[in-house]
Parts: structure tokens; C-alpha cells; sequence
């Protein structure tokens, strides 16, 4: 049974989500706060459903200090605000995906189970020594390994098996969610991009391998 760390605070909302959670195969760890989610985020656990308003500390600074600890796995952020500025925050600190309460439980499940097998998506065959490690979610480059989230790791995977083909914003947000389980925006890829450059170009205001296609969107280079 795969297994969600789910970390919120409303009681009514954790007491609904387990119990639909439940009735889709998910075991629910709960959490009603970030320090008691540190002490349950084991090498268990398979994804994190992460609201952003908790008592002891803000859902926003927890992701962060996760991404900057090198953890890997699916983080879904979860706003009480409709407004694309957190959605913006929460993608720019790391998060896969984000949902606005309230929202569709049924979506919601979709989401997740969309995300897990974008995790699980098995890895494809690169034409040159450097390649992209599914198992651990790595781009080997230049002799460095490079830590991805699922959906940069996606994203990467994307582009790299078709180097040298230049990709829209939305082809790219299609061909990364597949199951169209997503609310995207224009930034969304954006955002994603400016990630990946951060942590695979020498220099990111001079990309080597990201390249922007003015007018038109992204194009990779190995």
C-alpha cells in the first residue's frame, strides 16, 4: 500500500482525506505540524501532501528547508488562497503540483496518483554519457549528479529525449501531465525552467543546455 505523509492541521480536512485516501489504496501518516512531520517523514513514505497554514511553522518555509535538504519525492502544496502568488512561491521553493482549498477530492486523488507515476515513469535511453537516472531521480552531467523533483526530473526527460526540438509552454505542460490533472498557468513552466537552470547551468543567466527560444518557448542541448 503506498504510503502519503499528509500535513495539515484542520481536523475536519485530515479526518476526510484519510478516510478517502483510505478508499483509494493510500496509507495516511498525519501530521499536525511541521516538527511532529519531521519526526514521521520516513524512507517510507511516498509522497507529501503539504498545507501551507500550520501553527508551529508555514508550509512554505518547511518545502524549502526539504528541497534544500536534497528531498526528492512529490511535495503537493495546499492553499487556503486562491492566488497565483502562492501557487508562484510554492512552485519557485520546489513543489510538484499545488491545490487551492476547496477543491475537488476526486481531483485531488487524481493528482496524486498522476505525480506517483510520474515518479515511477521508468527511465529512457539517452544518446550520450551523460543521462538521466530514474532510480534516483539524478541528472548525471559533466561528471556532477544533480538532484531532481519529480516534475523537473519529468520536465528534463521531456526535453532531453527530443534535444534540439523547440517545445511551447503548453506542449510542455501537456506532455508533463499527461493525465491533464493539472491547473497550469503561463509561469508554471517558467518557474520549472528557472529551477533547472539554477541547478544545472554553470551560469543560469547564460544557459548552456536550457536555451529560450524567444517568442516561442524552450529547446534543450546536451
Amino acid at each position: 500500500m503506498r504510503k502519503l505523509l499528509l500535513v495539515d492541521d484542520d481536523q475536519m480536512m485530515v479526518t476526510l482525506l484519510v478516510s478517502l485516501l483510505s478508499q483509494n489504496g493510500f496509507e495516511v501518516v498525519v501530521a499536525n505540524t511541521v516538527a511532529e512531520a519531521r519526526r514521521r517523514l520516513d524512507g517510507s513514505i511516498a509522497a507529501i501532501l503539504l498545507d501551507v497554514g500550520l501553527p508551529d511553522e508555514d508550509g512554505f518555509t518547511y518545502l524549502r528547508h526539504l528541497r534544500d535538504t536534497g528531498e526528492q519525492r512529490p511535495i503537493i502544496l495546499v492553499t487556503a488562497r486562491e492566488d497565483d502568488q502562492d501557487c508562484i512561491r510554492g512552485l519557485n521553493l520546489g513543489a510538484d503540483d499545488f491545490v487551492v482549498k476547496p477543491f475537488n477530492y476526486l481531483v485531488l486523488i487524481a493528482r496524486i496518483e498522476a505525480i506517483l507515476r510520474r515518479a515511477a515513469r521508468p527511465q529512457a535511453a539517452q544518446p550520450t554519457g551523460d543521462s538521466l537516472d530514474a532510480n534516483q531521480r539524478v541528472l548525471r552531467l559533466g561528471g556532477r549528479s544533480i538532484p531532481l523533483t519529480v516534475t523537473e526530473f519529468r520536465l528534463l526527460e521531456v526535453m532531453s529525449t527530443r534535444a534540439g526540438r523547440t517545445f511551447s509552454r503548453g506542449e510542455l505542460w501537456q506532455l508533463i501531465d499527461d493525465e491533464g490533472t493539472s491547473d497550469s498557468f503561463d509561469r508554471a513552466i517558467d518557474l520549472h525552467i528557472a529551477r533547472l537552470r539554477a541547478k544545472l547551468e554553470a551560469d543560469p543567466k547564460e544557459p548552456r543546455h536550457l536555451l529560450t527560444v524567444r517568442g516561442v518557448g524552450y529547446r534543450y542541448e546536451w
